[in-house]
Formats: C-alpha cells, sequence, structure tokens
C-alpha cells in the first residue's frame, strides 16, 4: 500500500515537472524582458497580491463553514479553513480526483456522517460552479461589446464555455435534486459488474448518490442558507478576479480597468473550468494569456500571469502541504488513541 502511494506520489511530481518545463519552454524566449516587469513589483506589492489571494481562500472557508454548520453546528473557521486547503493539496497532489475523497473523510472526523460529507462537498462545487457562471453572464452583458472587440476569435469559445458550463450546473442539479433521475442512476449502478472491485464501487456510489439527494433536498429547504452560499461565493470571486488587475498595477502597467479586468477574469474562470487540466495547470495559464494579451500585450501578460499564478497557486499550495501534514498528523494520533483504548 505504501508502495503504491509513493509510486502515484513521484509519477504525479514528475509530471509537474514536465509541465513546468513546457511553461519554461514558452517563456524562455522573453524571460529578460518578462523579469524586467517582474522588478517593478515591490515587496509590499507582492504582499498584496498574495494578501488578497488569503482573502479568496478565507472568504470560501466561511462559504463552507455555513455549509456544514447545517449539519454540525460546532464546526469551526479553523476546520473550514482545514478543509479548503485539504482542497488545494488533493488538487495538485492527486489530479483533484482526491478532493472530496480527502475534504469528507476530514468532515467524518470532525463529526459528519461519512455520506453527508461527501454529499456537502459536491454541493458546495454546485454553488460554486452556478457562482462562477452568474457572475461571468452580468460581466458579459455589462461588457460583452467591449470582450467582443478586444477578443473577437476568442467569442464562439466564450459562448461554448457559457453553454458547457450551463449544461454542467443543470446535470449536477438534476443529480442533486430529482428523484425520478436518481433513480436511473442507481439502476445503472446496479448493473455494473458484481466482480472485483465493482461490488465495492457500486456500494461506494449507490451510499454517496444518495446521500448527495438527501443532503440536497435538506439544504435546498433552507432558502436563506443557500442565499448566503451564493452572496459568500459572489464576494469570494471578486477577490480572485481582482488579483489579475492587482499584478497588472503592481508592475507599473496600465490599459486596462478594474472592472474590465473583473469582466476578462470572469470569462476567464468560466473558461478554465470546463477544460481539463493536470493538477491544476494548463486552462488557467492558457486562457490568462489569450485574454490579457490582448489588452496589454504578450509580454507584460506574460510576466502577470507568474504574479498571477505564484499568488493563486504556488503560495496557497505550500501552506496546503503544511496544513495536510498537520492534519494528517491530527488524524493518526487520534485513530491511535482509539486502537489503543480498544485493547
Amino acid at each position: 500500500m505504501e508502495g503504491q502511494k509513493y509510486k502515484k506520489a513521484v509519477i504525479n511530481l514528475v509530471t509537474v515537472i514536465i509541465l513546468f518545463a513546457l511553461v519554461f519552454l514558452v517563456f524562455r524566449k522573453d524571460y529578460r524582458a518578462i523579469l524586467e516587469c517582474l522588478r517593478n513589483v515591490s515587496v509590499w506589492g507582492l504582499l498584496l497580491v498574495l494578501g488578497l489571494d488569503m482573502g479568496y481562500q478565507f472568504i470560501g472557508s466561511v462559504s463552507r463553514l455555513t455549509l456544514v454548520r447545517t449539519r454540525l453546528p460546532s464546526f469551526s473557521l479553523k476546520q473550514a479553513a482545514g478543509i479548503t486547503f485539504l482542497g488545494i493539496f488533493g488538487s495538485v497532489s492527486t489530479f483533484s480526483a482526491g478532493i472530496i475523497p480527502m475534504q469528507s473523510y476530514y468532515l467524518y472526523q470532525c463529526g459528519v456522517p461519512a455520506g453527508s460529507g461527501i454529499g456537502m462537498m459536491i454541493l458546495e462545487y454546485v454553488f460554486h460552479k452556478i457562482t462562477v457562471f452568474l457572475y461571468a453572464a452580468v460581466m458579459m452583458l455589462a461588457y460583452g461589446t467591449w470582450i467582443k472587440e478586444t477578443v473577437p476569435e476568442l467569442t464562439k469559445y466564450i459562448y461554448l464555455g457559457f453553454a458547457v458550463c450551463a449544461l454542467i450546473i443543470t446535470v449536477l442539479i438534476l443529480i442533486c435534486t430529482w428523484g425520478m433521475l436518481q433513480k436511473l442512476v442507481l439502476l445503472a449502478i446496479r448493473k455494473l459488474p458484481d466482480t472485483g472491485r465493482w461490488e465495492e464501487r457500486k456500494a461506494v456510489w449507490h451510499d454517496n448518490l444518495e446521500s448527495l439527494y438527501r443532503e440536497s433536498r435538506n439544504m435546498l429547504k433552507n432558502r436563506a442558507c443557500c442565499l448566503k452560499l451564493v452572496f459568500l461565493d459572489a464576494l469570494k470571486l471578486s477577490c480572485l478576479y481582482m488579483i489579475p488587475f492587482l499584478c497588472i498595477r503592481r508592475m507599473g502597467l496600465s490599459g486596462i480597468t478594474i472592472m474590465e479586468s473583473q469582466a476578462m477574469s470572469a470569462i476567464m474562470v468560466l473558461l478554465v473550468g470546463v477544460l481539463p487540466s493536470v493538477a491544476g495547470i494548463g486552462p488557467t495559464e492558457a486562457a490568462f494569456l489569450l485574454l490579457y494579451s490582448a489588452c496589454i500585450g504578450r509580454i507584460p501578460a506574460s510576466a502577470a500571469l507568474i504574479l498571477y499564478r505564484t499568488a493563486t497557486y504556488f503560495f496557497p499550495f505550500l501552506i496546503s502541504i503544511g496544513v495536510f501534514f498537520k492534519i494528517e498528523k491530527k488524524v493518526t494520533d487520534g485513530l491511535e488513541e482509539k486502537i489503543g483504548g480498544t485493547k
């Protein structure tokens, strides 16, 4: 078991290194000009950018706190922050596959029933996707003409992004709320083979789906909580969408207003959410360069991208490593005490 974990960790690390090498190859011709832009960023400017991302993570933790407290009133903000950084760690270390398992297991250790934790984390994702769509739709209504004039070649992809995002949201909502669809999905699960590990997988998927349906129905009855979650997600996204503008200004550049940057960032996150990625790398970089190069130029956009990803990817991931090992130690110690107490 330990050998499999080690092998998987090595594969993930090698993949990330390869991706970083590819990013280096893309920027290597312009690295001097990019470094010149980055030299304009003061220490206080960098701290401000990093602080804005921490604001994004903090509001996300408050959103998760609001959701979990509907089931577990004693759940604390510190535990909610643990959930947030476990999600970041899982996104990078497991290529996003381990996000919900990590978060739901930690919720179980905090006192949330196993299935309910999975349902809550899926619901949290659903509310996030809904808010991303609504935020982008509002920005498109307000700045659609400017966006089409700035990046006319991307207009069809933007509309496709809205369509795919709407489809994802619709499917998730139907799975969460429509009993008939749930029965059909459960029937499809039962039709899967009973041999080998399929029997275990079927049982897990069956329990998770029922937990999701149960939690969804309970949550949707609490309209005040739903509205609060959407508001917190919108506030969280406004912090995230402010970061590119701040990166550009900290380098002493101009060419885009704060609201235009909000619109570009909203479209960028919408597109990123419907594109495949590896460990959170790929679509964000491509979308950022395509959108912001049209506003401020390719080299300034490349420099802003490096600063942006430092704040939104590398910095929170470094913090998440410490949080992960701290939580792992706490959980392991707790299990050892339980085992020792039963002897």
